[in-house]
């Protein structure tokens, strides 16, 4: 029901990244899927940091986020409990 043959990729671009506190903090980006690009926040927890064997830094936090699959143009009946996505994501930054 994704069609990948024809959007073969999913894509998430951050646009902003806030702290809360007691390592919370919130992602915001616009995911691409099935062809359609809307804006998501990420809530975050963060994980662990320091440098990394190249000279970098590197911070790394989990999250989740949900969306509605109808606001992906992806219109199935698949069931009620089927109508919502939760993402479970391990998301890595490298400082610039």
């Amino acid at each position: 029901f994704l069609h990948v043959d024809k959007y073969p990729e999913a894509k998430f671009v951050s646009t902003a990244f806030k702290e809360l506190g007691n390592d919370k903090a919130e992602l915001v980006g616009d995911l691409t899927l099935h062809g359609v690009t809307k804006p998501i926040t990420i809530a975050v927890e963060h994980t662990g940091h320091g440098k990394d064997p190249w000279g970098g830094y590197r911070r790394g936090f989990a999250g989740t986020t949900k969306f509605a699959l109808k606001d992906f143009g992806i219109d199935y009946d698949l069931g009620p409990a089927s109508q919502e996505v939760e993402l479970i994501l391990s998301i890595e930054g490298i400082r610039k």
